[in-house]
């Protein structure tokens, strides 16, 4: 774990990271209800990996059009199959994330962690606040934007 932890590091610093990521912190922080499965119960928290997977279909459907090459190469490595340029659509990527998400057993969405709609305008506030991390995406959001991903990722299947 701790080679897969420092290689995940190096990966995350050397490519940059964005919107799951930047809405990751107030889905972690905003709310300390949830009590993740198979870790200690002496409090309630949200694993950073989860806060980060539940918007990134979502995310990733908004950014699809400013990178779709990006996506394609994402998409490849995932599952290990070549794809054409016209195989892939903003849907893909998505697709193949929530696929994975059910392999592993990850939260539906958003809203297993605790949160529902009335909460998106505070999560949209604490991702706005992460800005080093926004103005890296290929798509820059706003907050309808954001607001947008976090509605589409109450629930992801």
């Amino acid at each position: 774990m701790m080679l897969a932890a420092s290689l995940a590091g190096i990966g995350f610093g050397s490519a940059g990271v964005h919107i799951p990521h930047a809405c990751a912190y107030p889905i972690a922080g905003l709310k300390h209800e949830f009590q993740p499965p198979g870790y200690p119960v002496d409090h309630p928290f949200v694993p950073h990996g989860w806060s980060v997977i539940v918007t990134s279909p979502a995310a990733f459907r908004f950014t699809f059009d400013a990178a779709p090459e990006r996506h394609r190469q994402v998409a490849e490595f995932l599952t290990g199959e070549r794809l054409e340029p016209g195989e892939v659509d903003a849907e893909t990527l998505p697709r193949i994330l929530i696929e994975l998400m059910r392999d592993v057993n990850a939260p539906r969405g958003v809203r297993a962690l605790g949160y529902e709609e009335q909460d998106i305008p505070e999560l949209v506030q604490g991702a706005l606040k992460q800005q080093r991390l926004l103005v890296i995406s290929p798509k820059e959001p706003g907050p309808e934007d954001l607001a947008a991903i976090y509605r589409a990722s109450m629930e992801n299947w």
